[in-house]
């Protein structure tokens, strides 16, 4: 059975649709809560209000989910680190897992669909598969490219990984992890992190916890495949890295559809 990875922090709006999306997945899977905390480890500031992880977690306990564990944090890690023992966690003790972030909806084919594209992809030189969450081809092209993948560059929010290929990429992140591991991750030292970067010819001015994974795949030579047709929705109007004009600009508001009728008897996927 492949394992559910969520993670999250203080929006019980978009978990609790992300949630309910999960209730539907044709596919079985155990489901793990990695929750970070409402106060600061480093500075014992508060970062959140309490009572919003309370109704995240609250969420989580009460869905129809059948298998599923939470692990929360007492103090605020940050993103960097609850993410990284997630998937030190998930990789211990499943061959592959789904890492979720808590901003999306997913079809409700999603879990058999990227389980299939992880029999068929998930080796060798590729990292990662996803469904996608923006359709990379236009409006009236969807049908002809339901079946169809390509290589990517970019992270998405529901990727499948191995434990597997994840211990590829490990000791590179690490780099990027011993960085930031000890100290708040909104402070984190940008400017030693982009020399990392910048050392083995990755030219990006990001230095999340995001950027730090593209850096270790670009280190070990890996790739990630994703489908062209989305079956996913970003949520995430608001939050890190959005706001809502950026979120329509971008075009996050104009993916629809995602779940598609032929999705129930799709048994396989090629590259385009």
């Amino acid at each position: 059975m492949i394992g559910v990875a969520l993670i999250a922090f203080n929006r019980p709006t978009y978990f609790k649709k992300l949630i309910k999306s999960l209730e539907k997945q044709t596919l079985e899977a155990e489901y793990h809560l990695f929750q970070d905390g409402a106060v600061n480890k480093f500075s014992h500031r508060l970062k959140s209000n309490p009572q919003l992880l309370n109704e995240v977690q609250d969420i989580f306990d009460n869905s129809k989910l059948e298998s599923k564990k939470k692990h929360c944090h007492q103090m605020n890690v940050g993103n960097a680190i609850n993410q990284f023992e997630a998937v030190e966690f998930m990789s211990k003790n499943y061959d592959r897992f789904l890492v979720v972030e808590d901003d999306v909806i997913l079809s409700k084919d999603y879990l058999r669909l990227v389980n299939i594209l992880a029999d068929q992809y998930l080796k060798d030189d590729v990292f990662s598969v996803s469904l996608n969450f923006k359709r990379m081809c236009k409006r009236r092209e969807i049908d002809s490219n339901l079946d169809k993948v390509d290589y990517i560059s970019l992270h998405w929010w529901a990727e499948m990984w191995s434990s597997e290929q994840w211990h590829k990429v490990r000791p590179y992140f690490l780099e990027y992890y011993d960085l930031v591991k000890n100290v708040d991750y909104q402070q984190r030292p940008s400017e030693k992190i982009k020399k990392l970067f910048h050392s083995s010819g990755l030219m990006i001015p990001q230095t999340s916890q995001d950027a730090g994974k593209d850096y270790a795949l670009y280190k070990a030579g890996m790739k990630r495949i994703n489908s062209i047709v989305n079956r996913g929705f970003y949520i995430g109007e608001s939050g890190m890295h959005f706001n809502p004009h950026l979120y329509q600009q971008i075009g996050y508001k104009y993916q629809k559809p995602f779940e598609f009728k032929s999705d129930e008897k799709l048994n396989a996927f090629i590259m385009r």
